[in-house]
């Protein structure tokens, strides 16, 4: 897909929108993918040049096109999260004598679907991998120019990231982290362990809390619930 001259002015005016604003949150995302390989602009994006960028992955199916086509609308997704994104939803905590078990989240995210559509229809794709049983998809301007530095596959290595137990911090980022386990499909543990992080994320901005308390005698329980609704701008993946 080429991009096109309107595209190319829609992107820049947008950059000039995010770099103009007070706060950039930086989305951060592990998952047990010991000795998967994937390109390094897939890992990490926010090292590339060329300004607005995205990377979206999809499972590989049957016809490649199926697996990059949607691979790019993912990728244009996380592109127009960086426009604009709304979270709303919840988690809930159940405490009892035995300890605190988590009893599950829902929540929705909601973005500029016009914005989407643009992107849709005139990003560029800049770079797709066929990674074992996932694709993976690089959006951006059409003039960006990626260097091989970034075309080069990085294994996954055999133990956690240094950032899953210490979390960055300070400057004009806000830092978020999800985990996830290694689901069979292993598109769904990235799925997962994004969602994870934009909960954390959403959670570390602005969280309100309610609570059941129920006594019987000398014991008691708790259900205690919390919920976000915040909306967030210039949200980047970093992997």
């Amino acid at each position: 897909m080429n991009g096109t001259v309107g595209s190319h002015d829609m992107i820049t005016k947008f950059t000039s929108r995010v770099l103009s604003a007070s706060a950039l949150l930086i989305l951060a995302t592990a998952t047990v993918s010991f000795g998967q390989a994937y390109p390094r602009w897939f890992l990490d994006p926010g090292d590339l040049s060329c300004g607005l960028v995205a990377a979206g992955f999809s499972a590989t199916y049957y016809h490649a096109s199926s697996s990059d086509s949607a691979a790019f609308v993912d990728a244009c997704t996380n592109l127009s999260r960086r426009h604009y994104m709304e979270l709303t939803g919840g988690e809930a905590y159940w405490t009892t004598e035995a300890g605190v078990a988590w009893m599950g989240n829902d929540f929705t995210v909601k973005t500029d679907s016009a914005f989407l559509r643009g992107v849709v229809s005139h990003g560029t794709k800049l770079g797709s991998c066929v990674c074992g049983q996932m694709t993976v998809v690089l959006v951006g301007e059409s003039g960006c120019d990626i260097p091989d530095s970034m075309r080069f596959l990085v294994e996954c290595p055999a133990s956690e990231p240094g950032w899953v137990e210490n979390i960055p911090q300070g400057g004009s980022f806000i830092y978020a982290e999800g985990v996830a386990p290694h689901y069979y499909y292993e598109s769904s543990s990235w799925e997962s362990a994004e969602k994870s992080a934009l909960f954390s994320l959403a959670r570390s901005i602005k969280v309100s809390m309610e609570a059941l308390q129920k006594m019987n005698g000398g014991s008691g329980q708790e259900i205690k619930n919390e919920q976000v609704t915040v909306t967030l701008g210039n949200v980047q993946v970093v992997r």
